[in-house]
């Protein structure tokens, strides 16, 4: 079976995706172990899961097939695994937007542009997909200044392992070796830093897999319509295609919570974890700030109501729930993000019901 990206990008490669049946067991994710005194990781590194596998509490020692042959190739390859209505073609919203979206990955001083290009052609020739993500999706969509884009954050259906190991050798091939590819345990985020940085904000580009739940340990996916459940809120959700120019909306409410009248804020976040939620809230003051700042008038219109819909269902005692060592992250990340006046926080702290208001008092009381 090969896989047809979009208006005609055929890779005559086919991998592995979720979904997909290998020794009558079906494919449910990919996970990565760190070998004990490899100096980068490759894709000996990722593992297979399987139905069934849910209950162990680490992978299993099965590695990941570089193709799906062999296997049943029963699913979707994304974007088809959306609704059709879930996918636009770029020019459909602006005809400006994929000269913008090429002109992204070529902007000039930015990190990225060496490697960018060479990158997504080394991908697609595997038969895998990546495309751009999070706020490089968003702010792209919402027609925000390029030079203004700081991150090129990318997803896509790539395990941990097998990105690094095809981003090190794109990097050889550019005379780029020095630069370094790293994997974070806890997150499965892949990322490029320039020779001797360990600061994230140094990184070239950042990569995760899809999102996947239901695991006790880090696993990534290949189905869109999971991951979105597992992202802030809907306009976060948005991924660019920059191959085929395609804009993927898996919740189906992230361009027009984007580019409506009014910025609506839909929670997407499934988690019943409480610092997960915590983080949720956080962010939506961070989004929420920022936007009124950038606007010249220092008002934007804001449609909160999902936001308070979602707090209020919240567990009463969610900030009781928290970790010393969490409130800490928590804090870290808020003071890197809120450049609002203290006023302001707690301006828009008053707008959200319990436990929201309380848990941003809380991180604004800490904040510099």
């Amino acid at each position: 079976m090969t896989p047809k990206s979009g208006d005609g990008h055929i890779s005559p490669v086919r991998p592995l995706l979720v979904g997909d049946v290998i020794a009558e067991r079906r494919v449910v994710g990919f996970a990565w172990v760190m070998r004990n005194g490899a100096v980068s990781s490759t894709h000996l590194d990722d593992r297979l899961l399987l139905d069934g596998d849910e209950h162990l509490p680490a992978p299993p020692n099965r590695p990941v097939p570089q193709t799906a042959d062999g296997a049943q190739p029963v699913a979707a390859m994304p974007p088809a695994d959306l609704p059709a209505h879930h996918v636009h073609a770029a020019e459909s919203l602006d005809p400006a937007l994929p000269e913008r979206a090429s002109a992204l990955l070529d902007l000039r001083d930015t990190p990225w542009r060496p490697l960018i290009r060479p990158l997504l052609a080394a991908v697609h020739a595997t038969g895998h997909r990546l495309w751009l993500a999070g706020g490089a999706a968003r702010d792209l969509v919402a027609d925000v200044p390029l030079h203004e884009v700081n991150d090129l954050d990318l997803s896509g259906t790539v395990p941990a392992g097998r990105f690094t190991d095809v981003t090190r050798q794109t990097l050889r091939a550019l005379r780029m070796s020095e630069w370094r590819t790293t994997v974070t345990p806890s997150s499965l985020v892949c990322s490029v830093l320039p020779p001797k940085s360990d600061k994230s904000n140094n990184r070239l580009i950042e990569y995760r897999g899809l999102s996947k739940g239901g695991f006790k340990f880090p696993v990534v996916g290949s189905q869109l319509s999971e991951d979105a459940q597992y992202r802030d809120f809907a306009f976060n959700a948005l991924l660019y295609d920059i191959l085929d120019h395609q804009i993927m909306d898996p919740s189906g409410m992230g361009l027009d919570d984007l580019l409506g009248k009014e910025r609506r804020f839909t929670p997407l976040n499934v988690s019943d974890d409480p610092f997960t939620q915590a983080a949720v809230i956080a962010r939506a003051a961070k989004f929420a700030l920022r936007w009124r700042e950038d606007n010249p008038s220092g008002v934007v219109s804001l449609d909160l109501d999902p936001l308070k819909a979602w707090i209020v269902a919240l567990p009463s005692a969610l900030c009781s729930m928290l970790s010393s060592s969490q409130w800490r992250t928590l804090r870290n990340a808020y003071q890197r993000s809120i450049h609002a006046t203290v006023q302001q926080q707690h301006e828009f702290a008053a707008m959200l019901p319990q436990p929201g208001c309380d848990l941003l008092d809380i991180l604004i009381g800490g904040a510099k």
